[in-house]
């Protein structure tokens, strides 16, 4: 094989290690300086770094995971009470009334359905909330939700108030989806529960 010369600077003490295990191999220096090269060049470095990054990813992903589940369990879900479950579809009821006159729609039943699209994106949201809501909003007298309808919203992993955020959104034709829980502008869930129907005046300043 053709061999040309390579002049290095290095460090005196490196190289009194390198003779020592090229002498210990059984190799003479530019045999083992080669072959060590060689080796070097051979093992593909973009492999080693691809295999720590995805290694990383799984630890991140791990912790994440983690730290969810720990959210979780921490996460004091503050139950709705009959009172408060009657109070909070009282408020309902008197701003769809509101919604239905200032957004000029030619039905109530053109409300109800825009006002569905804002709900129905919900992950905890289904065919009977939407019946028995529209039972409250068009039939006088009817069968409010009551609290294990309403508690069972708030296991949302999109949004624990739901109700709330659909209204909000479908009041200010906002994006479907996206949860409106820290909108201060807005009655808060606690006051509606609180309040019901009387907060109406808050929204329509």
């Amino acid at each position: 094989m053709k061999r040309t010369q390579l002049n290095v600077n290095i460090d005196p003490n490196l190289l009194k290690e390198i003779k020592a295990s090229a002498r210990k191999s059984g190799k003479t220096l530019v045999d083992y300086v080669n072959d060590f090269f060689r080796n070097h060049l051979d093992h593909d470095v973009s492999v080693d770094v691809e295999i720590r990054l995805r290694n990383h990813e799984k630890r991140l992903k791990f912790i994440e995971e983690n730290m969810l589940l720990d959210i979780k369990k921490n996460k004091k879900i503050s139950y709705f009470t009959p009172e408060e479950a009657e109070n909070f579809n009282d408020f309902v009821k008197a701003i769809f009334k509101k919604e239905v006159k200032r957004k000029k729609y030619n039905s109530p039943t053109d409300a109800w359905h825009d006002l569905l699209s804002h709900l129905n994106c919900f992950d905890k949201w289904n065919e009977r909330c939407s019946l028995r809501l529209k039972e409250i909003l068009f039939i006088d007298h009817g069968d409010a939700l009551n609290p294990d309808e309403m508690n069972s919203l708030k296991e949302s992993e999109m949004c624990p108030s739901p109700i709330r955020t659909g209204i909000i959104n479908w009041i200010n034709n906002s994006e479907k989806g996206q949860c409106c829980c820290s909108n201060s502008n807005f009655p808060s869930e606690k006051l509606i529960r609180e309040k019901g129907a009387r907060v109406i005046s808050d929204v329509y300043i």
